[in-house]
């Protein structure tokens, strides 16, 4: 069977796709953080590794690097990788991403059930069972409902790092060329004024009454680092 790796911090995600992927003739190891993707891309060779932007511990794209370079080296890691987009709500960043961050593709949170099975597929080159509608149905249904409601019971920090992440993934060739992090920031600042003000949103709904600002410059401030740019947070 074709083997995947799918690292996502929600056990009921991964379950709804777990059932998805195995009616189309895939096997599939399911891990919640960036530690254990990491432990596992180092013990075996996965076809394909499907991962969360915003995976707790260690975010997907660095994970894309490790995959990569453990398949190159050591026979291990995986063939194929595709990004999961964090964050499902309609916003004015989410558009084509241009640079997937050395990953192969990617696919938002909520189109996982109908899409990700046709996308891995095609990306190996190989021919799967023909879909299981049902099952597929159930598990879309699933996932639409979890996607919808991942920003309403996240920590104020959590949700923050989720949206930065989806913001860069939507946004990764204008910032392909930074160095810093502040010249990160200046290359996304109008979407980065769009997370703050869809944070800020989520914040009042719900009676929070942390400081939306501070919290995507701290998260955004986090992943440029993660990802290589120097300098300070501000």
């Amino acid at each position: 069977m074709t083997s995947v790796l799918f690292a996502h911090e929600r056990p009921s995600v991964a379950r709804a796709v777990t059932h998805v992927l195995e009616a189309r003739g895939f096997e599939v190891e399911s891990v919640r953080d960036g530690d254990a993707a990491s432990q596992a891309l180092r013990t075996r060779q996965y076809a394909a590794l499907v991962v969360d932007v915003a995976l707790p511990r260690r975010p997907g794209y660095e994970l894309v690097e490790l995959a990569r370079a453990e398949a190159a080296s050591h026979g291990r890691g995986a063939q194929v990788v595709v990004l999961v987009a964090s964050v499902f709500r309609k916003t004015s960043y989410k558009r084509r991403p241009a640079r997937l961050y050395g990953a192969d593709d990617y696919v938002e949170l909520h189109h996982l059930g109908d899409m990700l099975p046709e996308k891995l597929a095609c990306h190996l080159r190989i021919e799967i069972p023909r879909e299981d509608t049902a099952a597929q149905d159930e598990a879309t249904e699933a996932v639409y409902e979890i996607a919808d409601a991942r920003m309403d019971d996240q920590s104020s920090d959590d949700l923050a790092s989720l949206i930065v992440a989806d913001v860069v993934l939507y946004n990764g060739d204008r910032i392909a060329d930074t160095t810093t992090v502040s010249e990160a920031r200046a290359a996304l600042t109008e979407d980065l004024e769009v997370a703050r003000d869809l944070l800020k949103q989520v914040f009042a709904a719900r009676g929070d009454d942390t400081d939306a600002d501070a919290a995507i410059e701290r998260s955004f401030s986090a992943l440029m680092h993660t990802m290589g740019r120097r300098g300070a947070s501000a």
